[in-house]
């Protein structure tokens, strides 16, 4: 019986040490931005605003590129994960506002929004809304929720089959008339 047992414990050693690790705790990332990603606005606004998850402790970079060049006026600031950068008067056309900060925890953050400033239609993103990311620096984690759920499913399936090998051991010892 010990052997069993033994054997089931390199086993589930093996099977953890192949298992992917879970994601890392979540770093800081975009919430929101205004001009919001993939929108459209009227008119340049003067100032643009970024939120992230967590609190902002260095602004490395902020620009914003139009079609007739940046528009960035003077340096950033940020109050907690609040970041503005004023911005000069722009045309009509595409634009792109890359930021690159640190946030609290020491990881970079760094991504782009993308919005047209110029005519609106109703079918165009207008305004702004909080209820939904609107860009982020890093890609979510493709394995999510499953590569942090399949250790503890290992774990479990190897010991439900060694308490069922401990039963049946037991069982064939003791003999069906011992009961």
């Amino acid at each position: 019986m010990p052997h069993l047992v033994l054997r089931l414990m390199v086993l589930l050693a093996v099977l953890l040490a192949w298992a992917p690790a879970p994601p890392a705790a979540a770093h800081g990332e975009l919430l929101f931005s205004d001009p919001p990603a993939d929108g459209v606005v009227q008119a340049l606004p003067s100032r643009a605003f970024l939120t992230f998850s967590d609190a902002v402790s260095e602004i490395r970079e902020i620009t914003v590129v139009g079609p007739e060049g940046s528009v960035t006026n003077g340096a950033p600031s940020s109050i907690g994960p609040e970041v503005r950068q004023t911005l000069w008067e722009g045309v009509d056309g595409a634009y792109t506002l890359e930021y690159y900060v640190v946030s609290a925890d020491g990881h970079d953050v760094r991504g782009e929004v993308h919005f047209e400033v110029g005519p609106t239609s109703t079918a165009a993103t207008t305004g702004t809304s909080g209820d939904e990311p609107q860009a982020s620096g890093e890609d979510p984690p493709s394995e999510g929720r499953f590569a942090a759920v399949l250790p503890a499913g290992l774990v479990l399936v190897a010991a439900a089959v060694a308490l069922a090998l401990l039963r049946r051991r037991r069982s064939t010892a003791t003999g069906p008339d011992n009961g």
